[in-house]
């Protein structure tokens, strides 16, 4: 719900959940007279409290964008868990990667319907050609956002750019960026100095290893990498996080890929302006199979 929401209740709730859960709870109702004072027909809304049988009951909607999403593997992972998210939207400049996406998604997701499996929300799944350095006001304010793997294919420059476009533009409750961590690469390489005390004052130093991929533009240390994330954070009103996957935080040299997690302070959002400049490339709808079926 993020941080400061409007019913700290449910915030309470959802900040003990992770993607993928889901939750049912009730709560006490708000004073009568808060009530009274938003109702349609006050005559009837009284008789119903005056009953006390009456409840609060929360319909938490749960969409999430994946930037970068390539050929749709942490999309398509999703639907093999419980999950409470309803409409998936991933994001890639490579159409090839798109196609692959789209025929994974659209398998699995009939097979869930036809399934009648309950843990399966997902109302809606949409596919885009663009580039996630530029704006489209259809992903402004999407519950989750994740960019995983995706920023090191970039120029530097254009880093910096999506991170601006996506906290500025796009707002997501949450966003997740992970990127490696070229300090690990000594590990990965086999380079690591054996015997050798490490000097504080060289510690955030890039060292001589190659980078992973040969696709890859660039690869940050921790300090960069929190350099980065905390500047985008203070600049667009985020609260931001560290983490990673691989190695350990108190263990030189850290995680392997490093992760940053972004929470928006303010539960208002922005109004965007209207802009179009994605392609949609496939799309999936719970309703429009339905009303396929005989």
């Amino acid at each position: 719900m993020g941080n400061e929401a409007v019913l700290p209740h449910v915030e309470a709730a959802i900040a003990q959940m992770t993607v993928g859960q889901s939750a049912n709870f009730r709560v006490k109702l708000p004073p009568s007279e808060f009530i009274l004072s938003v109702a349609a027909n006050s005559a009837e809304t009284l008789s119903l409290l005056s009953s006390r049988s009456c409840k609060l009951e929360y319909n938490v909607i749960l969409l999430q964008v994946d930037f970068g999403c390539g050929s749709g593997s942490l999309l398509d992972s999703l639907l093999s868990y419980p999950t409470s998210l309803e409409k998936i939207v991933g994001v890639d400049i490579s159409q090839r990667a798109l196609a692959r996406a789209a025929k994974s998604l659209h398998s699995k997701l009939n097979r869930l319907l036809d399934s009648k499996e309950p843990s399966s929300k997902i109302k809606s799944a949409v596919l885009y050609d663009g580039s996630i350095t530029k704006c489209d006001s259809r992903l402004h304010g999407f519950d989750i956002g994740t960019c995983l793997e995706v920023i090191e294919h970039m120029e530097e420059e254009d880093a910096y750019l999506f991170g601006d476009v996506v906290l500025s533009s796009f707002s997501p409750r949450i966003l997740i960026v992970s990127t490696p961590n070229y300090e690990y690469n000594v590990i990965l390489q086999g380079s690591a100095p054996h015997g050798q005390e490490e000097d504080p004052d060289e510690r955030n130093q890039p060292q001589n290893c190659k980078f992973r991929n040969h696709d890859h533009k660039f690869e940050w240390t921790r300090a960069q990498f929190n350099e980065w994330a905390s500047g985008l954070a203070a600049s667009h009103n985020y609260n931001v996080e560290f983490s990673g996957v691989g190695g350990a935080a108190d263990i030189e040299p850290g995680f392997a890929s490093q992760i940053a997690i972004f929470r928006r302070r303010e539960d208002n959002l922005k109004d965007m302006e209207l802009a179009k400049t994605y392609v949609p490339i496939w799309e999936w709808s719970r309703q429009d199979v339905t009303h396929q079926e005989p």
